[in-house]
């Protein structure tokens, strides 16, 4: 996964160094740089309490890279035959055991590629005592958080020059970085390193000639002890050209006195602070796409706690945001049901209170309709007689009428044919006002006028309120 910020942390003797990187659209851009003292009485990295780190730690971001002091790694440089990064680790392990002078159990060990041909890589190995990590590990869990990465100062200082422009293409250079923090030395030939190691740190007293002298003639008894062995395991070359980067804290007279000592001809001095802080490499190296293999004394513990602790992180976030979500699915729910509550009792409210003027109007308006069916004559006992004698032919006659109010009419008659009394129940119907006209059947009875067709009729009244408008 993609990070946001880089921080490289640098600790060294006597200060604290550090530079936070931040993604932006097209590069990594320096989002925070600083530097803070240690205090004497903290002695050594590994003797620095968590106290003095977390007050700054608040300002760093992201993957953090911890980078230990090159005297407290002892670093190689070699030329190994394969290009694969699962070999190139097993070879670099052999190798590393081969020249640590530290029991395998009691060291850590790590391996980074500089350069690679088609058939060959130049690693660098790096072994360090397990409990100079370890010390770094605590002195940053007391902080707050385990770093990252475990880096080694010296390839970030290698990183700076490298991308500063600062190393030929040709030739062989030696490139001293002196800081009242200490003394870094690599030697490179072609443009490739070939040695990193630690020089001795300036003494405490190094305006003082005596003590001076003492130092220089120091430096220039191991470099001169190193290019030996340089010369030895990777063959002769050429005259060596000294590149000294120097802080302005320390005497300019140095570098002469050292360049006299070593008996080199070409010779170059540069301000320290011209060049980028060795933090800035340490964070760049790890903004570089990923590597099959890169340098990393963390142990694989370490990564093991990361791994569970980012879990936990996910885990965490996942149940806060489902938690987040129900909680707030609940709150809606319980706040709409709040509301159809609401809304409920008032329509109930409303229901009730026009429940009154309701029953009242239904009561009003069954009087009406009492009022009016008594008032309508239409389809009172006689008016019906009337329109039933009115429709009869000639030679029908009614025999009983039966009425019962706002139901049925109940009609027997007889007449002289069928005729006349197919053509009266016609009658009935066409005059409309009746829901229903129902023959109940003909029949014929002999009479000694003569035979009689005898016929029922029902009638049903419209229903109250029915037929009104």
């Amino acid at each position: 996964m993609a990070v946001a910020y880089i921080t490289g942390v640098c600790l060294q003797q006597n200060r604290l160094e550090w530079t936070v990187l931040r993604r932006g659209k097209e590069a990594w851009e320096i989002a925070d740089q600083g530097s803070a003292p240690l205090t004497e009485s903290a002695g050594g990295a590994g003797e620095v309490t968590g106290a003095v780190l977390k007050p700054h730690m608040r300002r760093w971001k992201g993957r953090i890279a911890a980078a230990l002091p090159t005297e407290r790694a002892l670093l190689r440089v070699a030329l190994l035959p394969s290009t694969d990064a699962a070999e190139l680790r097993g070879m670099a392990e052999l190798q590393a055991d081969k020249f640590s002078p530290f029991p395998v159990e009691t060291m850590a060990a790590s391996a980074e590629v500089l350069d690679a041909s088609e058939s060959s890589s130049l690693v660098a190995m790096a072994v360090v005592r397990q409990d100079e990590v370890e010390s770094v590990g605590r002195l940053f869990q007391e902080a707050g958080s385990l770093p990252d990465v475990v880096d080694v100062a010296a390839l970030g200082w290698w990183w700076v020059l490298k991308t500063g422009g600062r190393v030929p293409a040709h030739g062989s250079q030696v490139f001293l970085r002196v800081s009242p923090g200490g003394l870094d030395m690599v030697a490179a030939r072609d443009g490739a390193p070939l040695l990193f190691r630690a020089l001795p740190p300036p003494p405490a007293e190094v305006d003082e000639s005596a003590a001076r002298g003492e130092w220089t003639g120091e430096c220039a008894e191991e470099v001169t002890d190193s290019l030996t062995a340089l010369e030895t395991e990777w063959g002769g070359s050429g005259p060596m050209t000294l590149h000294v980067f120097q802080a302005a804290s320390l005497p300019a007279a140095w570098a002469e006195e050292l360049k006299q000592a070593l008996g080199f001809e070409a010779f170059f001095t540069h301000p320290l602070d011209e060049l980028p802080a060795v933090s800035e490499g340490v964070a760049r190296r790890q903004a570089e796409p990923a590597r099959g293999l890169a340098m990393d004394l963390a142990p694989v513990a370490w990564r093991e706690a990361d791994a569970t602790r980012q879990n936990r992180r996910r885990l965490l976030k996942a149940v806060t945001i489902f938690l987040t979500v129900w909680l707030l699915g609940l709150g809606v729910f319980w706040t709409l049901l709040v509301l159809q509550r609401g809304r409920l009792a008032r329509l109930q409210d409303q229901v009730a209170a026009m429940e009154g003027p309701a029953k009242e109007i239904r009561r009003l308006r069954a009087k009406v309709l009492d009022f009016a069916q008594y008032a309508d004559r239409t389809y009172s006992a006689l008016e019906c007689l009337r329109m039933f004698s009115a429709a009869l032919p000639p030679g029908a006659d009614l025999i009983s009428f039966v009425y019962r109010k706002g139901s049925t009419i109940t009609l027997r008659g007889e007449a002289d044919t069928p005729d006349k009394v197919y053509a009266f129940i016609q009658a009935l119907e066409q005059l409309a006002l009746f829901p229903e006209v129902k023959s109940e059947g003909i029949s014929t009875r002999n009479t000694p006028q003569g035979s009689r067709s005898q016929f029922g009729v029902t009638i049903r009244l419209p229903a109250t309120g029915e037929g009104e408008a």
